[in-house]
């Protein structure tokens, strides 16, 4: 577990534009690792299973290794396995939250990974997560020749990864640094994606506040159960956290309207996010505009080049 200290993050500021960049360039070389590992298990192992939990920054890592190997000249299929959910009349009694494995299609998601890798042409669902069903199918080609990067929560679940085990290359991300404040007290990892998932939600997915963090209690007791007992089968991790991004999620935070009213200290204390919250009220705000349109903090604050 890496560890820094918030005052090294105040100097820093002082730079800011260099700072974000340097962090930038921290991450690129973090990308580029785990790519040459991938490449080097080639041709034993053509699948990449990616997963980490919920405000990991999993989607844009999975996008930037595409775009990274793709430069290469490599084919690259990239699947989410958000959309192979089942639909809800037709999931099993064992699918008891959003968080269980058991909610997926893991039948159909395995095939259509081996008939990317097989060449063919295949048709991937979409799921519309207002009408809880398939939306639709996107058609897709694969190429013997290609990977196949398969990203979700469930990726390094052996009742998935079993399924591949010999032909994957397992990644696992998630912020994995601790910053200390000047009272000595912890932001834990786990806090730095509450914050991360206030901000995309309420933009993206029209939540309060509120909503999103008396959620992270379910989704912590999903992470516990269903994901972090899994991390051995990944062979790659990658640190996910930015060391500028609290600036930014704390700006972004504090220019919310609803912040103040909704994040009273009673609240805040009662979920455990205090420390959280004085450090959001105390960082000096990110001003800079050199924040690239790839990077994964744009995942939760916008203005991606991505398509989530």
């Amino acid at each position: 577990m890496r560890v820094i200290d918030m005052e090294d993050i105040i100097h820093a500021m002082n730079h800011e534009t260099q700072f974000v960049l340097r962090c930038e360039e921290v991450y690129h070389d973090k990308i580029s690792a785990a790519a040459g590992t991938i490449l080097s298990a080639l041709p034993k192992k053509p699948f990449v299973a990616l997963t980490g939990p919920s405000g990991s920054g999993k989607t844009t890592t999975a996008m930037r290794l595409k775009a990274y190997l793709e430069n290469l000249g490599v084919h690259v299929c990239l699947l989410s396995m958000d959309n192979f959910f089942l639909p809800l009349d037709q999931r099993p009694p064992e699918a008891t939250d959003w968080e269980s494995p058991y909610c997926v299609n893991r039948p159909l998601l395995i095939e259509t990974i081996e008939r990317l890798a097989n060449g063919e042409t295949v048709q991937v669902p979409w799921y519309d997560f207002k009408a809880n069903t398939t939306g639709g199918y996107t058609e897709m080609a694969g190429s013997r020749d290609g990977i196949i990067i398969a990203e979700g929560i469930h990726m390094l679940n052996p009742l998935i990864f079993d399924e591949i085990r010999d032909r994957a290359t397992g990644v696992y991300v998630a912020p994995r640094t601790r910053i200390i404040t000047p009272s000595d007290q912890i932001v834990k990892p786990e806090q730095v994606r509450v914050a991360r998932r206030m901000i995309r939600d309420y933009h993206g997915r029209g939540k309060s506040l509120r909503e999103t963090i008396e959620r992270a209690q379910s989704v912590d007791r999903g992470e516990q159960q269903y994901i972090a007992p899994n991390k051995p089968n990944a062979s790659i991790h990658i640190d996910t956290f930015h060391d500028y991004e609290l600036c930014i999620l704390a700006r972004d935070l504090r220019e919310l309207p609803q912040f103040a009213a909704e994040l009273d200290d009673a609240f805040v204390e009662a979920h455990g996010l205090s420390v959280l919250m004085d450090v959001v009220q105390s960082l000096p705000a990110l001003q800079t505009n050199f924040v690239p349109k790839d990077s994964l903090v744009r995942e939760f604050v916008g203005g991606s080049c991505f398509q989530y």
